[in-house]
């Protein structure tokens, strides 16, 4: 873009630090032309398929794309005058040339890993989802957009809309014609982990996290001071709840004006803050980060502060009043915009971030660029300009490629429990677009009904969600304090609040993970198991490597006061986290809770680790670690720590490498010396190793092959050895557990989980000491389901199928969201289990209704898949015995 100065010619750009060291131009050894095609071999599973019928192909950077000169693929192509192939390990591409437009007879590719057959045209209905721009004002589901990954192994991207870089360090149209094509073919089978990483290698990592984003957050739109926020702050600190940012919400600026709505603004409303630097500061030395919200649309108007000087820059004359106007393809525009309304609050006041909070429509300025991407995209390499901290924003999504620019908050959703449900499928699912950190508000943000129950499990999912972030809207009646919602919730909330500060080593491993391998800290079951049931599970997750979160989405029964989640766990070994207990896997489960519960699964091997409580504010690499180690199998876990929030050319790391090897009377536990660097370690860090689920465990520690003294206790009711000792980075450390016969032990607490929960029953006291000592003799002589049938007087049917549910690990549930229907039945340890299934399709007019009813005995377990149905009704029941039925109906 060029602009006059008197009789010369000067070319604007970007400041230095937008300008991004793209590397766009592929390997001429990668590239196959044919005729008017250009095949780009990028990896063994990614094309780029570029049509042009000019002939006039473009290398340049995309909004998307940025990396074409990668590893050389192994490939092979022959080419004659009627056709090309190219053939990689995963895919064979056949294409016959002389073609005017590419079609479905002309253009063909072969996916090896499940023998798919693409071309072009053809339609894809399998696809797994992505994510969606804002939930804003949606109760429940939406349909997702599509994202990476297909059932069918193959994805087509269709690049061409996308506006390129060039040398400004900005945007412009590529100027092609109306056939011009850039097309990428993705052909993975079921290998999803692989084509992520292939796809990040394109567009770019997920870039590393600041340590303290992984913290607690607290936001709220309410007209705060600044007295009132610090007294906040106080009132967390003084009960114990752990944080790491303070947001403040738009009322920070002047609202009222002559000019504007009030939403956009840039200038301290000076009557809730009169010494915005002291604020920031005093939130500093506190440990808390804090961000800015911001609504750019309106642009910049003559009661700003900052007004006269971005006005003279934009050689406007001030005196005029003429509003400066938000335009993304005005260069001097965006310097303005950061030079005078951004950089001097972070460089003068502090402020450490900035909550992107737009929604206002999809003009920039700069015609085929969303304002949202635009402003993601240059806020994110802005903050890091001073190379003093990390590359970080906090908006939404703004399509393919916003990976590169985290992180996102979901929108205002309703406050309600469908609202709830979907998030952690649309959380897990998001990672399909490698767009792995969400931030929720958590507790839900308008409209709905405030409950108790319905914030503690909302709170809880916050915890094991990507980022933990309360929030709500202006109304005195939504409260998304923890001791808002009385004493029980309380003691809950807090529990789980500081466990989520605990979680910080885990979290930011998984956040280092993310980047060298562009997994998400959540995604879905189906990274790792092809099975049946992994496609059937939306509310269920991987949170990490170590570990399997199955959030509580529905309110407790009237009659059971327990919440119910069905659960299935792949082949394996697997343990309930807080309690210990054991779960065989490849297996399904009904598992049932009290508000305090919540249902996280470790592996066998598990190894996790974690911070001791810590302080108000602080999130740095801890003194004490905390180990938790899960026996029954292998595994190995690479603790990663650096200098929290450096920027990547100050960053300092360490990796610590823990290892468990299993056998059945002896676990051998070995931390490796520490790699990297070791300044970023506490000097007198000291470690704290859990092993759960032992017997009679015998203990020797060894350091450098030299005994060494430790501290060590044994609770032999929950089976859990705690050892500690000074930990020296520079020492390797051998921890050798022994018992002469089996050391696991295999927790099964079904009927001491039942005998306790029972006390939740809405049911006559004589009746629960009675079924409970029933229900300890079937456990002991091994007897069915049939003794429960003297009850069935006394108990309502949710009690008796609670009751066998979980004594006999068999159940039914519907599974539904968004993109699931399904019906599931599993018969668990019953020795019988059956089920109806009626359906109608009803017509109108002349024709006759068809009746159809299936009768089946459960084997194992049966899902149902209601989409498939053509029905206009149906109706299941469930036998669990003669006596205990369940239905369901639509």
């Amino acid at each position: 873009m060029k602009k006059l100065m008197g009789a010369e010619i000067y070319i604007m750009k970007l400041a230095d630090h937008f300008q991004i060291d793209f590397n766009s131009k592929a390997s001429k050894e990668a590239v196959v032309i044919a005729d008017n095609l250009k095949i780009t071999v990028l990896t063994d599973q990614i094309l780029r398929l570029e049509f042009d019928p000019q002939k006039e192909f473009d290398s340049r950077p995309t909004q998307l794309i940025w990396q074409r000169k990668l590893k050389l693929p192994d490939f092979s192509y022959q080419q004659d005058e009627q056709e090309l192939l190219v053939e990689t390990r995963n895919l064979k591409l056949k294409y016959q040339k002389d073609s005017k437009e590419l079609s479905q007879d002309n253009l063909k590719i072969d996916i090896k890993a499940n023998n798919e057959n693409w071309f072009y045209g053809k339609k894809d209905d399998q696809n797994l989802k992505g994510t969606y721009r804002t939930l804003d004002g949606i109760e429940g589901a939406v349909e997702l957009e599509e994202g990476l990954l297909s059932k069918s192994g193959w994805t087509l991207i269709d690049d061409t809309a996308s506006l390129v870089f060039n040398d400004t360090g900005w945007l412009e149209a590529r100027n092609k014609g109306d056939e011009y094509q850039d097309l990428y073919f993705l052909a993975y089978g079921d290998d999803y982990q692989k084509i992520l990483n292939d796809f990040s290698k394109l567009t770019g990592d997920i870039p590393l996290l600041p340590r303290w984003a992984l913290g607690n957050w607290w936001s709220r739109y309410w007209e705060y001071s600044a007295q009132e926020l610090k007294e906040l702050m106080l009132e967390f600190e003084e009960k114990e709840i752990p944080l790491s940012v303070c947001i403040i919400d738009m009322d920070w600026h002047q609202v009222e004006n002559k000019y504007t709505s009030g939403w956009t603004g840039y200038s301290w409303n000076r009557e809730f803050f009169p010494k915005p630097k002291e604020f920031i500061h005093w939130l500093h030395n506190r440990g808390l980060k804090t961000a800015l919200n911001l609504h750019p649309a309106d642009g910049v108007h003559p009661h700003e502060e900052q007004y006269q000087q971005f006005a003279e820059f934009m050689q406007l004359d001030p005196k005029s009043e003429e509003g400066i106007k938000f335009d993304l393809s005005d260069l001097d525009f965006i310097n303005g915009y950061f030079k005078f309304l951004h950089n001097p609050l972070e460089d003068e006041e502090g402020i450490d971030f900035w909550w992107l909070d737009w929604q206002q429509g999809k003009d920039s300025g700069l015609e085929g660029v969303d304002p949202l991407w635009g402003l993601n995209h240059l806020h994110y390499y802005d903050l890091a300009r001073n190379l003093n901290k990390r590359n970080f924003i906090f908006s939404r999504w703004g399509g393919l490629g916003s990976h590169r620019y985290p992180i996102g908050f979901s929108g205002d959703t309703v406050v309600s429990w469908d609202s709830l449900k979907f998030q952690p499928y649309f959380t897990a699912t998001a990672s399909n677009v490698l767009y792995g950190w969400w931030s929720h508000d958590i507790g839900g943000h308008c409209m709905g009904t405030e409950d108790p129950e319905l914030y503690t499990r909302w709170l809880q999912f916050g915890v094991f969600s990507p980022i933990m972030r309360l929030h709500s809207t202006k109304d005195p009646y939504l409260d998304r304090r923890p001791w808002g919602h009385g004493a029980e919730v309380f003691e809950i909330a807090k529990k789980y609040m500081q466990l989520r500060h605990q979680l910080i080593p885990y979290l930011y491993t998984h956040s280092y993970r993310a980047k060298e391998t562009a997994l998400s800290l959540i995604r879905p079951m189906y990274y790792q198991e092809k099975s049946e049931p992994a496609y059937s599970l939306p509310d269920q997750y991987y949170f990490g490597s170590e570990l399997i979160a199955a959030p509580f989405l529905k309110p407790a029964n009237e009659m059971t006061n327990l919440s119910q989640q069905t659960v299935w766990l792949p082949e394996g070994e697997w343990f309930d986290f807080f309690s210990g207990e054991y779960y065989e896997g490849d297996s399904w489960y009904q598992i049932y809770g009290e508000l305090s519960d919540f249902p996280l699964f470790a592996k066998a091997g598990a190894i996790i680790a974690l911070a001791a409580q810590t302080d108000f504010g602080n999130t740095s690499n801890p003194e004490i670690l905390e180990v938790q180690i899960f026996p029954g199998a292998d595994n190995q876990f690479e603790l990663y720590e650096d200098n929290g929030a450096a920027a990547e050319s100050e960053l300092k790391t360490a990796k610590t490498t823990f290892k468990n090897s299993w056998q059945q009377d002896l676990l051998i536990f070995e931390i490796e010396q520490l790699q990297g660097e070791a300044e970023v370690i506490p000097r007198d860090r000291c470690l704290q190793l859990n092993f759960r689920n032992l017997r009679s465990p015998k203990v020797e520690i060894k350091s450098d092959g030299k005994k060494i003294d430790f501290k060590s206790s044994y609770d032999q009711k929950v089976g859990t050895l705690k050892l500690e000792f000074d930990y020296d980075p520079e020492k390797s450390y051998q921890i050798k557990i022994k018992n002469n016969n089996e050391l696991i032990d295999k927790k099964d607490l079904r009927v001491d989980k039942i005998k306790r929960m029972l006390k939740n029953f809405k049911l006559e006291t004589v009746v629960k000491t009675e079924l409970a000592q029933s229900i300890e003799k079937a456990a002991a002589d091994n007897i069915g389901a049939e003794f429960l049938e003297r009850f069935e007087a006394v108990l309502s049917s949710s009690q008796m199928k609670t009751l066998i549910e979980m004594l006999y690990s068999c159940g039914s549930s519907r599974i539904k969201n968004a993109d699931t229907d399904q019906l599931l039945i599993f018969k668990g340890d019953l020795e019988k289990m059956s089920f109806n299934f009626s359906q109608a399709a009803l017509t109108k007019g002349h024709h006759r209704a068809e009746m159809k009813r299936e009768k089946e005995e459960i084997k194992d377990f049966k899902l149902i898949e209601l989409k498939n149905i053509n029905s206009d009704q149906w109706s299941l029941e469930i036998n669990y015995t003669d006596f205990i039925k369940e239905r369901f109906t639509n």
